[in-house]
């Protein structure tokens, strides 16, 4: 039989006493079902320094290898080219300090100021003639034409031979006897590219260009496919004819990758070898004797390191002082 229960009573029961605690308080004995806070953690920071788990330390972990690298490759033959033009040598043994007497004969003879001119004529004039032609392929690949892929092709296959190929192969067309481009006998005259040291010159100049003018080639293209075909547009809506359209918009807009191809241009001439050693040797009569094949010869053939690094460490000032020139022209044409 079920038990009844008086409202009253069932409210009474659930009632609480005076001075008890209230609804949703804990009563004394009893635990909270929430569960505290917990306490706040303290992080713990990466250890600095090279192998740590700080962003630093990843970064020197990185950036060391490479330095070492650099350092090995780069810098420490610098020095020791330095370290060994101050020596007297006598094959690979390193003698007495001796100062400055092995740049002696480079800079108070005839001879070595000689080698510096011909130098200086063969850079100069190398990129006088590479760095327009380069320009002007770019331009030329930069059109919509037919075969433009076929032209690209052909304009910089010369890149692709090597410079031992390459004056080999200079070497038989010039041949005034059975050489496609020799001149044999011109009015009486035997005209012979190897046995004049003019012509030698120039046709060591002309073989470097033929070989180098791709890389600045490919160089001005990229920089031009950069510039907006808005601005052109523009020029032209103005009435702005070609040739004043490439001078007043497409020009001053490359001049920093032009800076960039004579840099990289003249350090590769200043120290190019085995072209002139293999087309002319550094002849005839000296006309091709350049700084860098004198550096070669004193080195590898004479064995004389002293002087041999001596020469490297004037084509190392030569390289320096160029490539300091141009990165300031092309700090005031910026601010300009």
């Amino acid at each position: 039989m079920a038990t009844a229960v008086h409202p009253e009573a069932d409210t009474r029961a659930r009632r609480p006493e005076p001075g008890g605690p209230g609804p949703g308080q804990n009563t004394p004995g009893r635990q909270s079902r929430s569960t505290p806070p917990a306490p706040p953690t303290k992080k713990r920071r990466g250890r600095g320094g090279v192998g740590g788990n700080s962003p630093a330390g990843l970064s020197w972990g990185l950036i060391i290898p490479s330095i070492a690298v650099v350092a090995i490759v780069s810098i420490f033959p610098i020095v020791y080219a330095i370290n060994l033009s101050l020596h007297e040598t006598s094959y690979m043994q390193v003698g007495d300090f001796i100062g400055l007497d092995n740049f002696l004969p480079i800079f108070t003879t005839p001879e070595g100021l000689a080698q510096i001119g011909r130098s200086l004529i063969y850079v100069v004039g190398s990129l006088l003639i590479a760095v327009p032609l380069s320009l002007g392929l770019a331009n030329l690949l930069n059109q919509q034409v037919r075969f433009r892929r076929v032209f690209r092709i052909l304009i910089l296959l010369p890149w692709v031979v090597s410079q031992t190929v390459a004056a080999l192969l200079w070497k038989w067309l010039v041949n005034p006897d059975y050489g496609a481009l020799g001149l044999g006998d011109v009015f009486g005259n035997r005209i012979d590219f190897l046995a004049n040291p003019v012509l030698a010159m120039v046709l060591l100049i002309v073989v470097n260009v033929w070989i180098s003018y791709p890389l600045a080639t490919i160089l001005c293209l990229a920089s031009l496919q950069t510039i907006p075909e808005e601005l052109r547009e523009a020029a032209e809506v103005d009435g702005a004819g070609p040739f004043r359209r490439f001078m007043q918009v497409t020009l001053p807009l490359m001049k920093p990758t032009l800076f960039v191809v004579a840099i990289q241009l003249t350090l590769l001439y200043f120290n190019m070898v085995t072209l002139v050693y293999t087309l002319t040797g550094g002849g005839p009569l000296d006309g091709t004797n350049v700084l860098s094949l004198s550096a070669y010869k004193e080195s590898f053939e004479f064995f004389n390191l002293g002087l041999g690094a001596a020469y490297s460490v004037v084509l190392f000032a030569f390289n320096v002082l160029f490539g300091a020139a141009y990165i300031r022209l092309l700090r005031s044409e910026k601010n300009d």
